[in-house]
């Protein structure tokens, strides 16, 4: 006999709490020792699950209803907060700052460093061996 009802109820349930292992993580959080089989098969509705269980369900459901109530309320917060901040400079001052750099009259340039990434030295190219000793 298929219970769907208590099946989708448990599934959705399983899903929103438990992503990662619905199964094993379900038939963990149960108060009682319950085998992953278990879980599986009140999840596909082939069992019901038992009402502690349910409850048990329904309290996690409730305690992370209220984290993300805070979590919600906190980025909302933040977002405002960081909405009035003036914008960053992430460079320190002169990064982007055009300035002649050849004497007065040249081209001007700004400051970034187009080169990139120093590369790494190569013992080769420094004329040592492979064990780190000179030539």
């Amino acid at each position: 006999m298929q219970h769907r009802d208590d099946a989708d109820l448990i599934n959705r349930a399983a899903r929103a709490l438990f992503t990662g292992a619905p199964n094993a993580l379900l038939a963990r959080s149960c108060d009682v020792f319950v085998a992953k089989a278990t879980a599986r098969s009140w999840r596909q509705g082939h069992r019901r699950a038992p009402i502690p269980v349910l409850k048990k369900l329904l309290l996690l459901l409730r305690l992370r209803c209220v984290e993300c109530n805070e979590l919600l309320r906190d980025f909302g917060i933040e977002i405002a907060r960081r909405e009035g901040e003036p914008p960053s400079k992430r460079r320190g001052p002169g990064f982007m700052e055009i300035r002649e750099r050849d004497g007065p009259g040249s081209i001007p340039r700004d400051g970034r460093n187009r080169l990139g990434r120093p590369k790494r030295v190569i013992a080769a190219d420094r004329g040592v061996n492979y064990r780190g000793r000179g030539r």
